[in-house]
C-alpha cells in the first residue's frame, strides 16, 4: 500500500500554506473522469482529508507528496503497530491453558435474548464481506472456461 502510494504521489501537486504546522494542500491530476480533487494534509497531526491515513495508519498518497515537499521522510510517518519489533512482542508472551468450565467463578448476571435485535435473512447463500483480489479472479477465469468447455 505505502509503494503504490507512493507512486500515485508522484502526480500530485501541493502548496505549502504552515511551515510551522507542516500543512499543505494537494491536488490530484485528473485521470479521465477522475481526479482534480484538492486534500489538506496536516503532518504534525498526521491527518489528511481523505482518510486514508487515519483508517489504515499508513501515510496516503497525499500525505507522502507533503512530506517530501517538507523533507520528511514517509515511512517514519507509519504507524508503530507496523514495526517488526512491534509484531515480535505482541506474540512474545506465554500464554496460560484455560481450566475447564467447572472451575469458572459464576457470573452475576443473566444473558437476555432479544429477537427483536435478528436481522432478517434472506432466502440463499449470504452475500460475501471479503474484498476479492486477483487469487478470486483467476478462479473465476477458470471456472468459467471450465463450463463453457463442458457446454461445448
Amino acid at each position: 500500500m505505502f509503494i503504490s502510494w507512493q507512486q500515485k504521489a508522484v502526480e500530485h501537486t501541493v502548496t505549502k500554506y504552515s511551515h510551522a504546522q507542516q500543512s499543505a494542500s494537494v491536488v490530484t491530476r485528473r485521470q479521465g473522469r477522475h481526479g482534480m480533487n484538492t486534500h489538506v494534509v496536516k503532518i504534525a497531526n498526521r491527518e489528511c482529508s481523505c482518510g486514508k491515513w487515519n483508517q489504515f495508519g499508513i501515510p496516503c498518497s497525499h500525505a507522502q507528496k507533503v512530506c517530501g515537499a517538507y523533507n520528511i521522510s514517509a515511512a517514519s510517518m507509519v504507524k508503530d503497530y507496523y514495526d517488526v519489533m512491534a509484531y515480535n512482542n505482541t506474540y512474545s508472551k506465554h500464554f496460560e491453558p484455560v481450566q475447564s468450565e467447572d472451575y469458572w467463578d459464576d457470573p452475576n448476571f443473566q444473558l437476555v435474548h432479544d429477537p427483536t435485535i435478528r436481522t432478517v435473512t434472506r432466502p440463499g447463500r449470504n452475500q460475501t464481506t471479503r474484498i476479492h483480489n486477483e487469487m478470486d479472479w483467476r478462479q473465476t477465469r477458470a471456472r468459467q472456461e471450465a463450463q463453457q468447455q463442458q457446454g461445448l
